[in-house]
């Protein structure tokens, strides 16, 4: 009797053993287009207008950096913020959960960049500017120069 229970349990770990894996190996995941990459080169364009909109789009990245280095690919990320939305970007106007979402994406290693046309534009005083934001001359020529060095464009808006 216990040899029938022996080999009972041994046949149901190994039908386990096949179903869990086939399972797993369904899961949505990124393997096709990671393929081969040890790391990746991203420079975000946020133009979002609005809070709700640049709080998604700063939630979005940071899945995005966690869904890639979960796939055992280094994100090397660049974020660079114009358009109306830079109003967001101010110590008073990002105190509540825009600042603390880009410190602890600048934890993981993302750089944020800020433009100063924008600034002069849009009238926002440099000086206000959250900390953890770099101010550049013009994110225009960010962009281009990020692109010339092999980062892949993301337009957010």
């Amino acid at each position: 009797m216990k040899r029938f229970a022996i080999r009972a349990m041994g046949r149901m770990l190994l039908l386990l053993a096949i179903i869990v894996p086939a399972q797993a190996a369904d899961a949505p995941n990124d393997r096709e287009a990671l393929s081969g990459l040890k790391t990746t080169r991203t420079v975000f364009d946020v133009r979002a207008p609005d809070r709700e909109k640049l709080i998604f789009n700063l939630e979005l990245i940071k899945e995005t950096w966690e869904g890639m280095a979960a796939q055992r690919v280094k994100p090397e990320m660049v974020v660079t913020f114009r358009g109306p939305g830079i109003r967001l970007l101010t110590r008073e106007q990002a105190a509540d959960e825009i600042a603390p979402l880009i410190t602890e994406l600048k934890r993981m290693g993302v750089r944020f960049e800020v433009c100063t046309v924008a600034t002069r534009i849009f009238k926002v005083d440099k000086a206000t500017i959250i900390p953890d934001i770099a101010i550049v001359g013009n994110s225009l020529i960010s962009l281009i120069g990020y692109q010339n060095r092999g980062y892949a464009l993301v337009v957010l808006m």
